[in-house]
């Protein structure tokens, strides 16, 4: 018995400048203008906010420590907040290294 499949044909992906400046393409906004984060500053953000988490978590465990509130779970989700946004943050940095090892490793 023969299944017929359609196979759709591969056709070369616009351009961004064919998208106008900014486009929903495969789910993902792609935008042109200046006026948006470079990497660096997006990362430099992002690494902010892990700080301030940390302290975050810091200053309620030493407020539960001292005696200063009762509010435990509170202390335990800064915590963990903390924790995740630490463990992330070390995976990412894992993987963009692997990858760019993989990419230098490439013969072109």
């Amino acid at each position: 018995m023969i299944n017929n499949m359609f196979i759709t044909p591969l056709v070369q992906m616009p351009t961004i400048a064919e998208l106008g400046g900014s486009a929903k393409y495969s789910g993902i906004d792609v935008k042109t203008d200046d006026s948006e984060m470079s990497f660096a500053d997006t990362l430099g953000k992002k690494i902010a906010e892990i700080k301030s988490l940390e302290q975050k978590s810091l200053d309620s465990a030493y407020a539960v420590a001292m005696g200063q509130t009762e509010d435990i779970e509170g202390a335990m989700i800064d915590a963990t907040k903390a924790s995740v946004a630490i463990e992330t943050a070390v995976q990412i940095t894992t993987r963009a290294v692997n990858a760019y090892k993989e990419i230098m490793q490439m013969q072109i």
